[in-house]
């Protein structure tokens, strides 16, 4: 055999073996687009709103907690005094305001500010369902008058994380210590005091605070002085506020330590000083950003310190109490040994986000919570920007697109989203609505996008304008609106209108498909994008769209100005290019809230240029975008998933954080609706991502960025979850070595617990939890929690459920450590929902209330796979449902999901099993091929040997 003999022969098997390993075709798209409706709201309820007759002005709140054992039958209860300075706006013979669960001694109104003439109001019981307590007069109030409302009453101090309520901690001496501390948003404060608890009645408040002398207080204001009474007691007055919602009023009683430079400190109990200095410290820097941003100080807005307190017991991650910030204990307190970078970011996210609302939400407040976007918006815009600015190694401007708008698109595309401003809000649950991803993230995306069409020096100076005009008083949309139009280009200001209206009183948003009719003809069209036919949603909906978006030619992601605007009322836009185009990218960096699609042979060009070297210049976050809009296109049916997983293969080359958090997402769906039958997807997901798996590794390395470390973190995750056999051995040495003293690497910590806690017995598990039990550092208590939820063995199930419905776990925390004990395993997730029907009544006492409890079983519900298990549900909630009240909805909302999952299986899961089936058929052809190819080199090369 000569060697060009050989050489032919390799060259043969190698172009053999290539093409049946590398051929990729794309399938033809067979489905048509589609699109959905919109569920009707109910009808606006007046009853929970206040008249506006009365205005409060100021309020002198006097409050006694008793905290102590020795206070005996007193325990757990306040004693307070307040004085309502009110004007009279219109005249009126009655009194109204709210108040709940106070029980009161004394009730009166007197005709000045000095009280010479007071006269008793009768005796009055708010409404159980509105808290508004209605005192009718003989005499009417004179409008302009000056009134004052004295009342003096006496409250619970309950656990519920409402209102002023009792919280407690173990400290160095295992004894209990309790404290007393606030959360009034959205509608507390009337437990605190009667009060006009709208967030449009602004007024001043001046403190006074009776505590123990083994404690101390704080509020929003500096202390003006301390007063002795007797030998045990001393009462704290504080300064008046500046003129606020009375949601934002907040104090603490406790034996909190602070580290404090006189006008920032953070505050957390005694054994946690040592875990404040981070958030210390970034805090300043991120208050600095924000002052010079705004032009405004916060220092000269009428508060001159700032606190931020971490609460053993506390319901919302965090709040923004004018001048005393309260957060969970995890979200404000870092050791460097114990918290990983991750939630590091979190803390200084949180902190930016809370800071940014004393501007946003404190100094200028929503008139009322339909447009709860105005406060939440801007806050959580602002938590990616300043803390960017702060901590850039995060590339938080990058991570906002896969956590912020990725994420809240798929609930903006079903019928039961809600538009950002919602005048259909009024009870208790319709305000708990609007605290939801739409305020929150599309706010944010929607200012974001904003930002992009005004340039960033307009877009700072309005809102320097905005703050300054509207300081101290409530606004509404079209206030902010009017000032944003004074910052725009006249081209921009002819759509403006449109823009802001169609994507704040409009639900939704729209797909906009890029159709390449020849190689230099552009054809661009809009219609709403939804994930499901036929919901009830309307699918008529068009948007003002800014469009922008480069070519092969061009790869000009860095100019995000919109080229033009496509409006509702056109049918097509045509753009034509004086060259030919091989492919396009539209929304460049994500800046518009829209969808992109494209036609099949753009998607096909799109498929090869991302497997070209350094994926032909496409940043990861429009590679992101491409992979969140595939996975969502194709669950849609806009797209066959054919194409889109064809396209997806070009994961096997991705090796960077934000493409493989948008892919896993997208599988994550898929994943769960496969139930138990994960085999195929276990080998596909292990080939996809081997790249990524051997580049990360398993240790962080030096030259890791951020990115790098998370994206080690999900790969390792998701690699051992499916069966990385080299993944779990390595993963799981490190948790069988004392863990005190040899810990486990920190941003790999989660999944080595994780990991160890799916192969568990129950020492292996019960060596974890005495860790979580020992534990002082709040942000590793959580990933503890979490990571016990990682088991599969049922009877260790079944005792972790019941360990998180015992008083082990912290209320706040129950909710999170069984979402873990379902979401981790699907196998877990009837067993689950068996265990929660076999001890209700413990796992609502458990949860707090029914509310919370539906809640819970929703999420386990939405999870089911089989006709069997929906039958379950039917039948729980058949002999259940009078319990859960008005709860009763979240029960039957499960049903519904429930069965709109089933009807997805059945039309598409079908796919996507044949595409994994063929996948694994066509590896193990490959791997048949790959041994011949072997043997024959092996054969060859002897051959040419001898024959040499």
């Amino acid at each position: 055999m000569n060697r060009r003999y050989f050489t032919l022969v390799i060259g043969v098997i190698l172009i053999t073996y290539f093409s049946l390993t590398f051929s990729i075709p794309l399938a033809e798209n067979k489905s048509l687009a589609f699109s959905v409706p919109i569920a009707r709201k109910e009808n606006i309820d007046l009853d929970y709103r206040l008249p506006d007759d009365i205005r409060p002005d100021h309020y002198n709140i006097i409050l006694r907690p008793y905290l102590l054992e020795s206070d005996k039958t007193k325990r757990f209860t306040f004693d307070g005094e307040v004085f309502i300075n009110v004007t009279v706006v219109k005249t009126t013979n009655k009194i109204v305001l709210h108040s709940k669960k106070l029980e009161f001694s004394k009730r009166e109104y007197c005709e000045d500010v000095g009280m010479r003439t007071c006269y008793d109001l009768n005796p009055a019981e708010p409404d159980n369902k509105t808290d508004i307590v209605t005192y009718n007069l003989e005499r009417p109030l004179q409008v302009d008058a000056v009134y004052t409302l004295h009342f003096i009453y006496n409250g619970s101090m309950d656990n519920d994380m409402h209102g002023f309520y009792r919280s407690s901690y173990i400290d160095s001496k295992n004894e209990t210590k309790w404290l007393g501390t606030t959360q009034f948003q959205t509608n507390h404060a009337r437990r605190a005091f009667p009060s006009f608890d709208e967030p449009k009645f602004k007024a001043t408040f001046k403190v006074t605070i009776t505590r123990h002398r083994s404690m101390k207080s704080v509020s929003n204001t500096n202390l003006v002085k301390t007063v002795t009474e007797g030998d045990q007691y001393y009462t704290d007055e504080y300064e008046v506020t500046p003129k606020m919602s009375c949601y934002l009023l907040a104090f603490i009683v406790s034996e909190f330590n602070e580290r404090s430079n006189g006008n920032f400190g953070v505050l957390a109990r005694p054994e946690y000083y040592m875990q404040t200095e981070y958030s210390f410290d970034v805090g300043q820097e991120i208050l600095n950003v924000l002052d010079e941003y705004f032009k405004l100080p916060f220092y000269t807005t009428g508060i001159n310190k700032m606190q931020m307190a971490a609460i053993p017991d506390f319901s919302a991650g965090a709040m923004e109490n004018w001048g005393l910030l309260t957060y969970r204990e995890r979200l404000l307190l870092y050791t460097e040994e114990a918290t990983t970078l991750h939630v590091k970011q979190q803390i200084a996210a949180v902190v930016a986000h809370e800071q940014a609302h004393q501007w946003f939400g404190n100094l200028v407040t929503c008139s009322w919570w339909s447009y709860a976007w105005l406060n939440e918006g801007f806050a959580r815009y602002f938590q990616y920007f300043a803390t960017d600015k702060v901590e850039e190694e995060f590339e938080l401007d990058k991570q906002f697109v896969t956590e912020q708008i990725q994420t809240v698109m798929v609930k903006d595309s079903m019928n039961d989203t809600n538009p950002m401003s919602d005048e259909n809000t009024n009870t208790p649950s319709d305000l708990n609505r609007m605290f939801n991803s739409i305020s929150y993230n599309k706010g944010a995306a929607f200012i974001r996008s904003v930002k992009h069409i005004m340039g960033e020096k307009k877009f700072q100076k309005s809102l320097q304008d905005y703050l300054k005009k509207y300081k101290y008083e409530n606004t509404v949309p079209k206030d902010l609106f009017e000032i944003w139009k004074t910052h725009m280009e006249n081209e921009t200001l002819a759509i403006a209108d449109n823009f802001f209206s169609d994507f704040t009183t409009q639900v939704g948003y729209p797909v906009v498909t890029f159709n390449m009719t020849s190689p230099n003809q552009l054809e661009i069209s809009q219609e709403r994008f939804l994930l499901k036919d036929n919901d009830g949603s309307d699918p008529k909906l068009r948007y003002v769209v800014p469009i922008t978006f480069t070519t092969d030619s061009e790869k000009d992601f860095n100019n995000t100005q919109p080229k033009f605007f496509i409006e509702p009322s056109q049918v097509n836009k045509i753009v034509r290019f004086p060259n030919n185009v091989s492919w396009i990218m539209a929304n460049i960096q994500v800046t518009g809230y829209y969808r992109v699609n494209y036609d099949e042979k753009t998607w096909h060009k799109i498929h090869h240029a991302l497997f070209e070297e350094n994926w032909s210049d496409i940043p990861d976050v429009n590679r992101a975008q491409v992979v969140d809009d595939l996975f969502n296109l194709a669950r849609s049916g806009t797209i066959s998933y054919d194409l889109a997983l064809d396209v997806l293969e070009y994961l096997e080359t991705e090796t960077d954080y934000l493409p493989w958090f948008a892919a896993l997402n997208g599988y994550s769906f898929l994943a769960v609706r496969l139930g138990t039958d994960t085999s195929n997807f276990a080998s596909y997901f292990r080939h996809l991502s081997d790249r990524a798996y051997r580049k990360l590794g398993i240790e962080q390395q030096q030259d890791d960025t951020t990115l790098d470390v998370y994206n080690r973190e999900q790969i390792l995750n998701w690699s051992c979850k499916y069966g990385n056999k080299e993944c779990i051995e390595k993963i799981k040495t490190y948790f069988d070595k004392d863990l005190t003293s040899n810990p486990v690497p920190i941003n790999i910590r989660a999944i080595v617990y994780c990991v160890a806690m799916r192969e568990a017995n129950e020492n292996d598990f019960d060596k974890l939890f005495k860790k979580y039990q020992l534990e002082t550092v709040a942000t590793e208590k959580t990933l503890i929690l979490n990571s016990l939820g990682c088991v599969k063995d049922k009877s260790l199930v079944t005792k972790y459920f019941d360990i998180i419905i015992s008083d082990e776990i912290r209320r706040q925390d129950k909710s999170s450590a069984l979402a873990s004990l379902y979401n981790e395993n699907n196998e877990n997730v009837e067993v689950v929902f068996d265990l929660i029907d076999a001890k209700l009544d413990q796992f609502v006492d458990a949860m707090g209330d029914y509310s919370a409890a539906a809640n819970s079983i929703s999420g386990v519900a939405s999870r089911f796979t089989e006709k069997s298990q929906e039958q379950k549900l039917r039948d729980f909630n058949t002999q259940h449902k009078t319990e859960f009240g008005d709860a009763a909805s979240t029960l039957d909302t499960a049903e519904k999901i429930v069965a709109e999952n089933l009807e997805w299986a059945e039309n598409k899961l079908s796919t996507f099993k044949s595409y994994l089936e063929n996948r694994a058929k066509s590896s193990s052809t490959r791997n048949a091929v790959n041994t011949v190819i072997v043997y024959l080199i092996a054969v060859l090369t002897v051959a040419t040997l001898i024959k040499m």
